[in-house]
């Protein structure tokens, strides 16, 4: 029973470092976009309607940077700091084989809450981006609309 449990978590602590890694490049591919995104809208601020200055129209914009870069912000948390262990110089003696099945078992189940958490907050810091993009170009999609008239 321990062998399958001591596979499952390895199994879960696999995906959870695979989909982080995915949040981190969509992450990098979201920052060029909107530093793409922005430069046209600098350029044309002296078309920009009187009610809509410059800060506000780039308010949306650092809000998104912020979110991608806490997004990108690798946070590894004082909890489990054991068995998640980051050193510069990491010594091999640090990273021992446990002394029994239930160790390893606490260390993957700890480890894997550690990994779910960063992944959740990138996931939401990545969701809010997103949904502030889309807010964004719908609102610039009504003051066009709204300019025509």
């Amino acid at each position: 029973m321990a062998q399958d449990a001591a596979a499952y978590y390895r199994n879960a602590i696999g995906a959870l470092t695979d989909a982080i890694r995915i949040s981190d490049f969509k992450a990098n591919v979201a920052i060029v976009f909107v530093a793409i995104m922005m430069g046209p809208v600098v350029a044309a601020r002296d078309k920009f309607p009187p009610y809509l200055p410059l800060a506000l129209a780039m308010a949306p914009f650092l809000i998104i940077f912020f979110c991608l870069l806490v997004c990108l912000f690798p946070r590894y948390p004082r909890q489990g700091r054991l068995h998640f262990i980051i050193a510069r110089n990491a010594d091999p003696d640090v990273f021992r084989m446990p002394d029994n099945d239930d160790a390893e078992l606490e260390r993957q189940q700890t480890t894997c809450a550690l990994l779910s958490r960063i992944l959740y907050w990138k996931t939401a810091m990545l969701n809010v981006s997103y949904y502030t993009c889309i807010a964004s170009v719908l609102g610039i999609a009504a003051l066009v609309a709204y300019s025509w008239l």
